[in-house]
């Protein structure tokens, strides 16, 4: 063999090594202990690069307090997580460890996820930081009776106001708009929306809309305020019916074709639903906490509020979600004992206290939720209204056929935005779901 030929090989080899590496350093350390006596636990969540930040906080906690355990953390975007998720359920390979959002949770709580009162029972300390949750944060995560996750983070949503959108309007329309009372009804709210809707440049066209459009499930504290319901208490029989529901859709559509105050598609065109606001493209908007964090690092940190949901005849209620740690069920014994105590971590003071301090959502414990408050500007600001919005609290109705039933709600409830022939009535859209197949299979005639 030539020298030439030798050097090339030594040229591969040396190369491979790191580029095996790189591909492979990940799928080793998860695998093979870093240090002689230490086992690994396996952690699923999504987020941001902040919320990668705060678990790494919280995870160093845990390893801090248990030398003998190391967290490999697989982090992924929200979009593609249920899938990934899916896949390893089917594979029986999921993670240790699961953070987990209360929609699809039915679905998977009976065979997934241990269940934890096991390790409740005999465990003064944990059964305080259960009883320190929301109780809508209790409640989200019980399967059958017994508890398969432990709540850690979650929102409600309000209405979220720019002020120099109100300013623009106030200075076109040549009159003070007053900002929206903690009292305030849906007739309120739609003269709000209309007065916020301007065209700046008399040009004829409206530069600026007063509300943006929500999705169904952002929209549904507006159905409960017109008294209106999907499911009865049991969560077993279909309720969306008569004048209580026909009038929350009509208003939907109204927000639309009637008061034109939201705008098409083409009229925000290049923007999203979160830029459509900061661009003051449009004024109001309804959204959780998490928008809060987005806020505080915009030109509108000191230029935008809250307020609560508008009351109608329902009242008014805001929509809670919840997210909360899960062990998976087929992990070993002594895995899943670890696993609850790196969930006992998490609902810590020390890291309830992460949560709070990134305004990424509220804490689940209830005694950290001063924390989040003085971190979003103390009592007044938006923070705190997120805060005292708990007590009206109100769970979403989330069943095992929570999945099947949102498909059909949004592709009815969207049709009653279409323009031409293809648009339906609020009469025709609430008969539809009434009488739609997936709704009967899993709530009756």
């Amino acid at each position: 063999m030539s020298l030439q030929g030798s050097r090339g090989r030594w040229s591969v080899v040396l190369l491979s090594v790191p580029i095996a590496w790189w591909l492979f350093a990940d799928t080793f350390r998860r695998y093979v202990p870093a240090e002689s006596g230490t086992d690994t636990l396996r952690f699923s969540y999504w987020g941001s690069i902040d919320d990668k930040q705060m678990w790494d906080e919280i995870i160093d906690r845990f390893e801090a307090a248990e030398p003998n355990w190391k967290i490999h953390g697989e982090w992924l975007p929200l979009y593609g997580y249920a899938t990934k998720l899916d896949q390893q359920f089917v594979a029986e390979g999921a993670p240790d460890i699961i953070l987990f959002q209360d929609e699809p949770f039915p679905q998977r709580a009976g065979e997934q996820f241990a269940d934890l009162d096991e390790f409740l029972a005999n465990d003064s300390t944990s059964q305080r930081l259960l009883e320190d949750c929301w109780p809508t944060a209790r409640a989200s995560f019980l399967h059958n009776g017994s508890l398969r996750g432990f709540p850690i983070m979650g929102g409600n949503v309000l209405i979220f106001c720019n002020l120099d959108a109100f300013d623009r309007a106030a200075k076109a329309r040549g009159e003070a708009i007053d900002l929206p009372a903690n009292d305030w009804t849906l007739d309120d709210f739609v003269e709000l929306a209309i007065k916020l809707t301007v065209d700046l440049d008399g040009d004829g066209r409206t530069d600026q809309f007063g509300f943006m459009q929500p999705q169904w499930v952002y929209y549904l504290p507006f159905i409960w305020s017109h008294g209106a319901t999907l499911l009865d208490e049991s969560l077993t029989r279909w309720t969306f019916t008569g004048p209580e529901a026909i009038a929350s859709l009509s208003m939907f559509a109204d927000l639309r074709h009637r008061w034109h105050v939201t705008p098409l598609p083409s009229e925000y065109a290049g923007q999203n639903f979160d830029t459509a606001f900061l661009s003051g493209r449009v004024a109001m908007c309804i959204n959780g906490p998490w928008f809060e964090q987005f806020l505080m690092q915009t030109g509108l940190k000191l230029r935008h509020c809250v307020a609560p949901i508008p009351r109608g005849p329902g009242g008014s209620a805001t929509r809670v979600t919840w997210d909360a740690l899960c062990v998976y069920s087929k992990s070993s014994a002594r895995k899943r004992e670890a696993a609850w105590r790196f969930l006992k971590t998490a609902m810590s003071d020390g890291a309830q206290a992460a949560i709070a301090r990134r305004l990424r959502a509220v804490p689940a414990r209830m005694t950290a939720a001063e924390r989040f408050v003085l971190a979003g500007g103390g009592p007044g600001s938006p923070a705190a209204m997120f805060v005292d919005a708990m007590s009206s609290g109100r769970m979403q109705p989330i069943t095992e056929h929570w999945e099947t039933m949102s498909r059909p709600i949004a592709r009815h409830v969207t049709s009653l935005l279409f323009d031409g022939p293809a648009r339906r009535t609020p009469e025709q859209v609430v008969e539809a779901l009434r009488t739609d197949v997936d709704i009967q299979r899993c709530f009756g005639k």
